[in-house]
């Protein structure tokens, strides 16, 4: 065997095994929520924070820095967050992140829409799904009414996990029976006065 071959060899073994370390291995992460600026994103340093930077966004760059238009739609949110069982697929994601021991986790859900009642359901909703909950995760998951109309969610966490991790937790989140129903309300337009204040309920 040649010194070429030797070296291609070594070469398609290094194309190969180095995307599968970045994918698989540890990454120091940041995941940054901010609706009010449009921004859903990770931030990976790959490699236990040795190697490049990577960056996956769930909303499109184009959009950031501008308010998430539909979360201003009280009345669209509002029947989006009365998905049932949303509240629960989202402490599933959250729950499954808190388990790679975070070294921060801060979220905020915001809510004012437009009826005391709604705010009530919703906030009744993701205290229900935390309950189950570590006291230090229930303690870093807030839900308060905002001054604007609508919903803001917002918030950090840093973990280190691998993109193979991260890709994973937010595909179950993605393809959960209530993330689907979440995404088809917030794609159809509510009547003003539609009654719907009762619709979420837990598991």
């Amino acid at each position: 065997m040649t010194d070429f071959t030797i070296w291609m060899i070594a070469g398609a073994a290094a194309a190969v095994l180095i995307p599968l370390a970045c994918y698989f291995m540890p990454a120091q992460t940041k995941i940054i929520i901010d609706t009010p600026t449009s921004t859903a994103r990770a931030e990976m340093r790959l490699l236990w924070g040795l190697g490049p930077v990577s960056i996956a966004r769930a909303l499109p760059k184009r959009e950031h820095g501008s308010p998430l238009a539909v979360f201003n739609d009280s009345v669209r949110i509002g029947h989006a967050l009365m998905t049932p069982g949303i509240a629960d697929a989202a402490y599933a994601a959250i729950h499954s992140l808190n388990n790679l021991k975070p070294r921060l986790v801060q979220l905020t859900l915001g809510v004012n829409l437009g009826d005391a009642a709604r705010d009530r359901v919703v906030q009744t909703a993701v205290q229900a799904a935390l309950a189950a909950a570590p006291a230090a995760l229930r303690e870093r998951v807030t839900v308060v009414r905002t001054e604007a109309p609508g919903a803001e969610l917002s918030g950090e966490i840093k973990l280190s996990a691998s993109p193979a991790q991260l890709s994973a937790i937010w595909g179950r989140f993605r393809g959960s029976r209530a993330a689907q129903e979440f995404r088809r309300r917030l794609t159809k337009k509510q009547k003003q006065g539609k009654k719907n204040a009762r619709e979420v309920r837990v598991s």
